[in-house]
């Protein structure tokens, strides 16, 4: 009898575990596209604090395809915003995101979404770069 309550005890652990993973994507889309509607981007950062708590409960080998789009919308939204305002800060968390994008997107084994994401990642990149101004580099007179 202890068996059985202990093997119904993992069952609802397992079962709440992946409702609390699906609660958490669906919070972090929800915060993107508030983000992408209003420009604002304090929502993405509860998006990031969402796909972490998630991440936390699954290892990267098992994320589904879903953790992986909703990584893509957090960084095609951080990129968007970040390009119209000269925004430093989420033009470096979008390169962030989309390397992590890219990472899902290979062990999920979808070329196609990893080229998309590789195209993008290295536009936030050339871009971010080209914002952040290069330091002085003072030569010593001889």
């Amino acid at each position: 009898m202890a068996s059985r309550k202990k093997f119904e005890l993992k069952r609802d652990h397992r079962k709440n575990t992946q409702e609390l993973v699906k609660l958490n994507r669906e919070l972090a889309a929800k915060m993107i596209l508030l983000a992408s509607q209003t420009g604002d981007t304090a929502p993405l950062i509860q998006a990031v604090d969402a796909l972490q708590k998630a991440d936390e409960l699954f290892s990267s080998e098992t994320t589904p395809r879903e953790t992986a789009e909703i990584r893509q919308a957090l960084a095609d939204t951080l990129y968007t915003l970040g390009k119209a305002q000269n925004d430093v800060d989420a033009l470096a968390r979008s390169v962030e995101a989309y390397r992590s994008a890219i990472t899902l997107a290979s062990l999920l084994g979808d070329n196609k979404m990893r080229m998309s994401l590789k195209s993008n990642y290295s536009k936030a990149r050339a871009l971010l770069t080209k914002l952040i101004p290069a330091p002085n580099v003072i030569r010593g007179a001889a």
